[in-house]
């Protein structure tokens, strides 16, 4: 194991525990994965108030602009989202609320977000005799 100080072995585990955790529950989405992830860029941008054409989606998913665009398609067909054409630009836009594979997959994430900010927490408040 290469040289690192216990302290950022400690802060290292809970990131990649978080990354990983994040990871399977993308690959649990199954082959609705991209999708998926388009509709979260869609709903980033939606948040900010800032919605996202395609070109800001493809650079947020790093997914090639044509996939990004058979995305969109797919998501105004299922009813998901709609465009709305300003211009030159094409914006999606989600409409409806969320069902209930979205509001898990939310849940799910927040948790892997909470337990690790909870163990970077304990690393920084525990003496360092106590750190690994």
């Amino acid at each position: 194991m290469p040289n690192v100080p216990a302290k950022e072995r400690v802060r290292r585990t809970a990131v990649i525990e978080l990354v990983l955790g994040i990871c399977a529950e993308m690959v649990a989405l199954g082959e609705n994965r991209d999708l998926h992830l388009v509709l979260m860029a869609i709903r980033l941008g939606n948040y900010q108030k800032r919605p996202m054409d395609v070109t800001g989606l493809a650079a947020a998913t790093s997914l090639p602009r044509t996939t990004v665009i058979r995305h969109i398609k797919a998501l105004e067909e299922l009813g998901r989202i709609t465009v709305v054409n300003t211009g030159r630009r094409a914006l999606p836009i989600l409409i409806g609320t969320d069902r209930p594979l979205t509001k898990g997959f939310y849940k799910r994430l927040e948790q892997l977000v909470l337990q690790a900010s909870a163990n970077l927490s304990k690393m920084d408040t525990l003496p360092d005799r106590h750190k690994m």
